[in-house]
């Protein structure tokens, strides 16, 4: 089948179901027969159901994250059902929050993680820190690499524990030991710090990268910063540029900044300025500050760049923006601050589906 025939019929069964609601049949009901069909092993149902679950459908993401977990259809995947029965809990599904609850009593690491997650973060279920920590706590102790790491954070912050660093390094370590991305970057960080172990530049490169082949983001920009300044390697701005590339191709702003300066240097300003402002668009102030002096001129437009770094504490900023008040009028200083507000992206509220489920938060259908 053709990639657009595909494309076409996941959308006429999308329509399907925008037509059973027209017609007052249950959404979940129309999702549940797609699970019974994609459970037995129509690929195309299960394509379809994939597809509305992508689109934020809870009653498509319960029966997804149910077929996961019972290895119906498809190949059984913990990690998967975890994410789906997540999601669809979090928009109300009674019945994913149940099978994730039945899993976890029943010894399930990875979902008494997600449930642990589900109690910080208060999504699906009421925020509750003593219940995250018991969850947490015990994937962990079953040897559930994530929850290993996320108890180390709980007892890093003291958050639902007293804050115990040699403990949280404890977990560190068996979670790192376990390939864990998350771990290694957060001990690369520690061992170039001297934060709770001895400062040692080298095991911190050997930390990062681990981290940064495994495709993490911020282990990926701190190896760009080692190999752009020379800590415990060679400085090379080739191998920096291309960790800093893979890390603001994430969406890291830290990458996306210093991608940016390494732009400049070579010359490239169409780059330099597309990734600076792809920084400021996610809220860093040091990118904002840079785009409104160094690549636009003194318009509506960098008022905006040096208002959103100013409010965020950025002093040469402020400094700079009060300059800018010599010279525009009133209703130019309150065009520009309107103007502000539609600059940046995902530095608002955080997203607790990703938080609670370990995946980007789908649109709401």
């Amino acid at each position: 089948m053709s990639e657009s025939l595909r494309r076409l019929r996941v959308a006429a069964a999308l329509l399907m179901a925008v037509a059973a609601v027209a017609c007052d049949r249950s959404p979940a009901a129309f999702h549940e027969t797609l699970g019974q069909r994609a459970g037995a092993g129509d690929a195309e149902a299960l394509s379809w159901l994939l597809a509305a679950a992508e689109q934020g459908h809870g009653g498509a993401q319960a029966s997804l994250g149910l077929l996961y977990l019972g290895g119906e259809g498809v190949e059984k995947d913990g990690s998967a059902a975890a994410r789906w029965l997540c999601a669809a809990a979090g928009r109300g599904s009674g019945e994913a929050l149940a099978a994730i609850a039945g899993a976890a009593e029943a010894g399930d690491p990875g979902l008494q993680n997600t449930l642990g997650l589900m109690h910080l973060h208060g999504y699906g279920v009421p925020r509750n820190t003593a219940m995250a920590v018991r969850w947490v706590d015990a994937a962990a102790t079953r040897g559930h690499p994530d929850g290993q790491y996320n108890l180390a954070l709980l007892y890093a912050e003291g958050r639902g524990v007293v804050r115990n660093d040699s403990a949280a390094m404890a977990w560190l370590d068996m979670a790192a030991r376990a390939g864990h991305a998350g771990a290694l970057n957060a001990l690369g960080l520690r061992r170039l710090d001297g934060d709770g172990v001895d400062r040692d530049g080298d095991a911190a490169i050997r930390w990062f990268r681990a981290a940064a082949e495994q495709g993490h983001a911020g282990a990926q920009s701190h190896l760009g910063q080692a190999y752009a300044l020379g800590m415990g390697v060679i400085p090379d701005d080739v191998e920096a540029m291309h960790w800093f590339r893979a890390a603001a191709e994430q969406g890291d702003p830290v990458a996306q900044y210093n991608l940016s300066f390494l732009y400049t240097r070579y010359g490239n300003t169409a780059e330099a300025v597309r990734w600076m402002r792809a920084a400021a668009e996610r809220g860093y102030a040091d990118a904002q500050f840079s785009l409104a002096t160094e690549y636009m001129s003194g318009d509506a437009h960098a008022y905006a760049w040096l208002h959103l770094a100013a409010e965020q504490g950025h002093e040469e900023a402020d400094r700079r923006r009060q300059e800018f008040w010599e010279y525009m009028t009133h209703d130019d200083v309150s065009l520009a601050e309107e103007l502000s507000a539609g600059l940046t992206r995902g530095t608002g509220d955080p997203a607790p589906e990703r938080d609670a489920c370990g995946r980007p938060a789908a649109p709401n259908p």
